[in-house]
């Protein structure tokens, strides 16, 4: 019972041994590290340069022929009305037909 128990944990003990420090076997695994993580930029990096020649990325969709309207119609007519009603207003006082009491007799 024991046995099975000792080998799984001298096998971890080795996996792990942060009791036995080796920087050059540390080194060696950022190296490996830092060696995938370039090639697979460069990787991508051609990746992009393909398509950006074919001419596949950054494509736009094509314009409809009816631009979207950006202003409520209905709201739009109620501005247009009142300001037909203030220009009647206007040519009316110019006009002289609308008398306007004096207030201070």
């Amino acid at each position: 019972m024991k046995e099975p128990f000792l080998r799984i944990k001298n096998k971890l003990n080795k996996l792990v041994s942060f009791k036995k420090i080796n920087p050059h076997n540390h080194w060696n695994i950022l190296q490996y590290i830092f060696l995938i993580i370039i090639s697979m930029l460069i990787i991508f990096s051609l990746y992009l340069l393909i398509n950006i020649k074919n001419q596949q990325t950054l494509q736009l969709a094509p314009e409809s022929t009816n631009p979207p309207s950006l202003v409520n119609e209905k709201l739009l007519n109620k501005v247009m009305e009142s300001f037909d009603i203030k220009a009647q207003k206007e040519k009316e006082i110019k006009s002289g037909t609308i008398s306007y009491k004096d207030p201070s007799i």
